[in-house]
């Protein structure tokens, strides 16, 4: 009996202990940690210094603005499963949608005040502190994580160092422009002169209209860039009155074809202002043609009226000279 209630005991213990075990040994088994970016750019950031071992996501589509974004249930289901959370740290929907996840066993990891991450250096800046971040929650990771941000770092560098080439080599380097305000910082950054700069459209006063239309008229302005999720109609406008060319940069990967990358993404934008700066000069050479073609027009009516009266003044003196010698 004894023997009995020995083995019944052993086989609860077992019982008992395997289902302890099982979960224990179905999450070592996950061997993906799950990554949720507020937006494009830090889950790109994020896939090119973690390449492995985990599952990036990011909640707001690239060609939405940040501060004018609308959550979905879909987002809370993102953010309920969570291990890692990084963010901008000022989007103000983010408080609202973890709580509302019910997600309470995560790390969130801020990228604050770190400036525009269009410009190489600023992006630079982001990949470092990321490194530094996910080492700190992810310490098994921490030498894969350090290589690949080495490497990312050495690729924005030598991608930026072939941008400025470019620029150099189209003899484009201090050329005028007027930029929306988040691009000036990144424009300059490439050695382009921005004239003016504005805020998003719904913040301009009319008078700021009236500023920016007087600079793109008295500057030789080659270029109005706008900012695809703030708004373009603004930039087309002044575009069309002071024939300058209108560029549309975006600031997340992802919201123009081709665009799936940070490096994709400021190369695209770079290639469009060439491309502009390049049109706008083909403009005003036509322009300068057709001027110098209505000014040698001009020049042989000019000269053919001149010998018309010549010869009429002539068929005169010759007229009376000839009466008075009849």
């Amino acid at each position: 009996m004894k023997k009995l209630r020995r083995y019944i005991i052993l086989l609860i213990l077992i019982l008992v202990s395997t289902l302890f075990i099982n979960p224990i040994q179905s999450q070592s088994d996950k061997s993906e940690i799950s990554i949720i970016c507020t937006n494009s750019i830090l889950a790109d950031f994020t896939k090119n210094i973690l390449k492995n071992n985990a599952e990036i996501d990011y909640i707001m589509p690239p060609g939405a603005c940040p501060t004018h974004f609308d959550t979905s249930p879909n987002d809370i289901s993102k953010i309920s499963s969570a291990n890692i959370l990084i963010s901008l740290g000022w989007e103000p929907w983010l408080n609202d949608l973890i709580e509302n996840s019910g997600n309470k066993n995560y790390s969130l990891i801020k990228c604050l005040d770190l400036g525009e991450w269009n410009i190489p250096t600023a992006a630079i800046k982001y990949i470092e502190f990321l490194e530094k971040e996910l080492s700190l929650v992810i310490p098994n990771l921490k030498n894969s994580i350090h290589k690949n941000s080495k490497e990312y770092r050495d690729l924005i560098n030598s991608t930026s160092i072939n941008l400025k080439n470019q620029i150099i080599n189209n003899n484009y380097l201090n050329k005028k422009i007027i930029c929306m305000q988040w691009y000036k910082d990144f424009l300059e950054w490439f050695g382009f002169d921005v004239v003016y700069s504005y805020g998003p459209p719904e913040s301009l006063s009319t008078q700021d209209i009236i500023n920016i239309s007087k600079a793109a008229s008295n500057n030789e302005v080659t270029s109005i860039v706008d900012n695809l999720q703030s708004g373009t109609d603004l930039g087309a406008r002044i575009s069309s009155e002071s024939g300058s060319i209108h560029i549309i940069f975006t600031n997340f990967p992802g919201a123009i074809p081709n665009t799936d990358s940070y490096l994709d993404m400021i190369e695209y934008n770079i290639q469009k202002l060439i491309n502009g700066i390049s049109t706008y000069e083909f403009k005003q050479g036509e322009i300068l043609n057709l001027e110098n073609e209505i000014n040698h027009i001009e020049l042989q009516r000019n000269a053919l009226f001149v010998g018309f009266l010549l010869l009429t003044l002539i068929s005169l003196i010759l007229i009376i000279i000839y009466k008075k010698n009849k």
